[in-house]
């Protein structure tokens, strides 16, 4: 006997669309998405932004912009940007490259419609242990 698979039911989830876009004469200064995803809280998406900044993008930067990159990662320049998620703002970094490039994050929180997949989890809106006491 042959089954029939039941309906996929749409969910209400909530998250944080996580954009790294980079712009570059070569496009036309058109945005060039380097990473797009759905986070499931603003920790996650701030320490995206963290490590991107610590090991991705230190060697086409300026050294004005080096300074700016480091004190954002890791003298707390991104707390202000995790207290704007929790009141429901959108938050973005930008760093000026070398050769008139630069590149810029946004985290904004967003309401969508996912399937229900009946019992596989959604990792955007699994539940997480502990949250980490550090972003």
């Amino acid at each position: 006997m042959r089954t029939i698979p039941t309906p996929l039911q749409p969910v209400l989830d909530h998250g944080y669309r996580f954009e790294a876009l980079r712009f570059g004469p070569a496009t036309g200064f058109t945005p060039e998405p380097i990473d797009l995803r759905i986070m499931a809280t603003p920790q996650e998406a701030i320490r995206a932004i963290r490590v991107q900044l610590r090991a991705n993008h230190l060697f086409g930067l300026t050294p004005r912009e080096l300074v700016r990159a480091h004190h954002w990662a890791d003298k707390g320049g991104w707390v202000q940007a995790l207290g704007a998620l929790h009141r429901g703002e959108p938050c973005g970094f930008t760093l000026l490259l070398r050769g008139g490039r630069h590149i810029e994050w946004h985290v904004r929180p967003v309401t969508y419609v996912s399937l229900d997949t009946h019992g596989v989890p959604n990792p955007a809106s699994a539940p997480h242990p502990a949250v980490p006491k550090y972003v």
